[in-house]
């Protein structure tokens, strides 16, 4: 009997335990199928993420257009103030628009080049050597007219101009004009007074043109000017990225 007690209580202890065992292990292969489970989504969290974050970036990413660069320059500055309308001075007004072009190109892409990025005097010589030497594709002279009476935009090129000079400045007439201005005066060649051409038309190596952003004297003009300043930067950009395209196409 004492065997068979023994015996029985074995079988008891063996049965219970294994039956424990079973459980154990029950629970960790649950516990294992749980974890296996959240890896899967996981990486399928962060994988979403990492491209969603590619796609913001593809998104904001700007390519740059090789090879094209423009320089744009800012006409007179320092102590040469350029043309004036009581404490209005056309060296501000020529800078504010530059500055105004040269972001809204290089959101296009293109490269830019200033001829001065400050309040400072740069020679014509200088201006015309840094566009040649870093082999600007186009030249674009930004100005102030001035006058006892007379309102308007106009772009000025060398006479005899090259077609693609032509180009550039009707492309430039024609989205100022679809802004508003106060007067569309044209694309004229040579220089305004005495002279046969403007400076920077005739020493730039690459298509070039002077734009005259209306006249500081007309108070009509200067509204149009201080109103549409960031309107006209994205004009003379159009226009820019326009004339890239038809030249090098």
């Amino acid at each position: 009997m004492k065997i068979r007690t023994d015996f029985l209580r074995y079988c008891h202890y063996s049965f219970s335990e294994g039956d424990n065992l079973s459980k154990h292990r029950r629970r960790k292969t649950a516990h294992k199928g749980k974890s296996f489970g959240k890896i899967p989504f996981f990486v399928l969290i962060l994988s979403f993420a990492i491209f969603t974050a590619l796609l913001v970036t593809a998104a904001v990413h700007i390519p740059q257009k090789s090879g094209n660069t423009v320089c744009i320059d800012a006409g007179h500055g320092g102590y040469d103030v350029g043309a004036t309308n009581g404490e209005r001075y056309e060296k501000d007004d020529n800078l504010h628009l530059a500055k105004a072009v040269e972001t809204e190109l290089k959101a296009r892409g293109i490269n830019t080049i200033m001829t001065r990025n400050d309040d400072t005097y740069v020679s014509l010589e200088e201006r015309c050597k840094k566009a040649n030497k870093k082999k600007a594709d186009l030249f674009i002279s930004l100005h102030r007219n001035s006058a006892e009476s007379g309102c308007g935009f106009e772009v000025w090129i060398l006479k005899s101009a090259p077609q693609t000079d032509s180009l550039l400045a009707e492309n430039v007439m024609k989205s100022l004009d679809e802004v508003g201005i106060s007067k569309n005066r044209g694309v004229k060649s040579g220089i305004a007074g005495k002279g046969n051409n403007y400076y920077v038309n005739k020493n730039t190596d690459m298509p070039s043109c002077l734009a005259e952003m209306g006249f500081i004297t007309d108070d009509g003009d200067n509204a149009l000017f201080d109103k549409n300043l960031q309107s006209y930067a994205s004009a003379i950009a159009d226009a820019a990225e326009a004339t890239l395209d038809e030249i090098k196409n």
